[in-house]
């Protein structure tokens, strides 16, 4: 590198422009370059390096890419990729391509392309291997990089975070390593155009990282996958000695997470995204146990939904340090730019999310490991942001619990393959059948049901709560005899202990403000609200004498027959209105 590039000159450059490179790359090789990863990102260098080279023509281009020319202009002295990962890009349809590219924009235009590559707008595909500009700027606030520090973004696709990080702190050195060769290289030339104070190498995350240590870690690891997807590597067999937390079903996010504890420097910070799931599902609990008592998560920060392109998928911010004995709870979902394709953080939308960290709210407080744990271990901020309830003679549901179990999981076309057109004594509940705390009388009907599913059919004068989903649908069954009604597995069917608890108290106090409040305070998930087992059985009930327990539920049946003849009567009263014209 003779002198690197002044990104100050392109950052003004219109994002429309950077947008409008894009497309007409995808209109100049019809499509390929965006259906091969990065070839756009190399066919825009190469624009680059006619333009900054004054190359006219095809030919001229391809002299000075053969095999082991260096490429050497004002700003740019590096030794090109290997011939066999540019072989595409060097085919003659591509080079063509560049040279009218950099006919069409200037040298400025073609690097602020290459400098921002690939971010917010530039597709699915893009997407699956960048960060956005959002996540970068949050976690770089959280991170605050001080002069000298080693900073490493592992997993670092085309190096999106290192090169808005670097260009952001000069003074401090930046490691990037991803499993992908293609991205590293266009990593490699990103940096080398923009940074000097960057080492790109192409290698698993999980194997090889030897005894590095940084001051600052930040982690954009693939989503969606567990430990038995991982590979097999040393590093993966020493944690199973080393935590026995860990199982193959562990969500690889906690995997990730402790490669970053083992490479943080003791007064160290790291930042991960994770999915919500990871904070909160069963199958991790151990594993969030082993970090919470461990004190290694600082802060957790629930994030809005959409800030990646590439999937809808709702993610958390997990930040990780030494000796934590409180951890910081923040509820950032709403804190947003709203957009038509993707949601984005403005600068006073990082600033504020920054600002929670350090002060109380109601989208911000400080969690005890003591209330940690009787939440299982969820790091759902959403759990512990919700007002608290007061239950007066409470007790907790699973007292007056005989069994409760979730519906059954049908596919769509097995639950195809039951249904009958015609009336049996077998039938389908699901929460779509629940309207005002009452089952409709017109549920679907089905040919049978396997005696294996017969654990999954509701019991006169069971309890109903849907899974997920706000507000949560409440009702009491009444099943005739001889009929079987089997429920969806998004309801939960509660056998109560009709001696201590009347079913239909249970059901006035649910739909009551303070009963809504109760089951809102035990969901987690914020896109997605959704209650767990443990947390129902958990949850607090009232237990007033029975005496009152059943003046309460008179009372509140007498309500409900009352609605059902009204809506009776509405019913009959629209099939009238239908016959009026007919009759006149």
């Amino acid at each position: 590198m003779t002198n690197k590039v002044n990104a100050t000159e392109i950052k003004g450059i219109d994002s429309k422009v950077v947008e409008g490179i894009r497309e007409r790359i995808n209109a100049l090789t019809k499509g390929n370059a965006m259906a091969d990863v990065g070839t756009d990102f190399k066919v825009a260098y190469l624009a680059y390096v006619a333009a900054e080279n004054n190359v006219a023509d095809e030919q001229d281009l391809t002299r000075i890419l053969e095999p082991g020319t260096a490429i050497k202009t004002e700003k740019y002295d590096q030794q090109l990729a290997p011939e066999e990962n540019w072989a595409q890009v060097m085919e003659e349809k591509n080079i063509e391509c560049a040279i009218q590219l950099s006919k069409m924009y200037s040298k400025n235009e073609l690097l602020a392309y290459l400098y921002r590559y690939p971010r917010e707008g530039c597709g699915k595909k893009v997407g699956e291997f960048g960060t956005p500009d959002s996540i970068s700027n949050l976690a770089l606030k959280i991170l605050d990089i001080q002069e000298n520090e080693k900073v490493a973004d592992l997993c670092s696709g085309v190096c999106d975070f290192i090169t808005m990080a670097a260009d952001k702190n000069e003074k401090a050195s930046f490691y990037g390593r991803d499993i992908n060769k293609n991205y590293c290289e266009i990593s490699k030339i990103r940096t080398g155009l923009f940074n000097d104070n960057v080492e790109i190498e192409n290698g698993d995350v999980l194997d090889d990282l030897n005894d590095k240590k940084f001051d600052k870690i930040f982690m954009n690891y693939p989503f969606g996958m567990r430990l038995r997807n991982l590979p097999e590597t040393d590093y993966i067999q020493e944690l199973y000695e080393r935590v026995p937390e860990i199982k193959k079903a562990t969500s690889a996010d906690w995997i990730y997470n402790l490669l970053m504890l083992d490479h943080l420097k003791k007064n160290g910070k790291a930042v991960a995204i994770m999915t919500n799931g990871s904070t909160l599902n069963s199958i991790d609990e151990k594993t969030r146990e082993y970090f919470v008592k461990g004190g290694y998560v600082e802060a957790v920060i629930a994030l809005p939904s959409n800030l990646f392109e590439s999937t809808s998928i709702p993610t958390t911010m997990l930040v990780l340090s030494h000796d934590n004995e409180k951890i910081r709870m923040i509820n950032a979902i709403e804190q947003c730019k709203k957009g038509r394709r993707q949601n984005t953080f403005t600068v006073k939308d990082v600033e504020y999310i920054a600002k929670l960290l350090k002060e109380e709210g109601e989208e911000a407080r400080t969690v005890d490991i003591a209330e940690i744990e009787k939440n299982d271990y969820v790091l759902d901020p959403t759990r512990y942001l919700v007002k608290k309830v007061e239950v007066k003679n409470g007790v907790e549901f699973g007292k007056v619990i005989k069994r409760v179990t979730r519906g059954a999981s049908l596919k769509a076309k097995d639950l195809d393959e039951m249904v009958s057109k015609n009336p049996t004594n077998a039938q389908y509940l699901m929460i779509a059948n629940i309207q005002n705390g009452m089952i409709s009388k017109d549920l679907p009907y089905l040919k049978e049901i396997n005696p294996k599913l017969d654990k999954y059919c509701i019991g006169n004068k069971n309890l109903l709560i849907s899974k997920n989903g706000s507000p949560f649908k409440v009702a009491v069954a009444e099943i005739e005899d001889e009929k079987k009604i089997l429920a969806n597995g998004n309801l939960f069917i509660i056998e109560l202990d009709e001696k201590q608890v009347n079913p239909y108290f249970l059901k006035a106090f649910f739909e009551s403000e303070i009963g809504e409040a109760t089951l809102n305070s035990i969901v987690v998930g914020a896109v997605i609200p959704t209650i767990s087992v443990s947390a129902l059985k958990k949850m607090i009930v009232p237990l007033p004498p029975i005496e009152k327990q059943e003046k309460i539920a008179t009372s509140y049946q007498a309500k409900q027959n009352e609605i059902k003849e009204l809506q009776e009567k509405i019913e009959k009263a629209q099939e009238e209105l239908k016959k009026i014209f007919e009759e006149g």
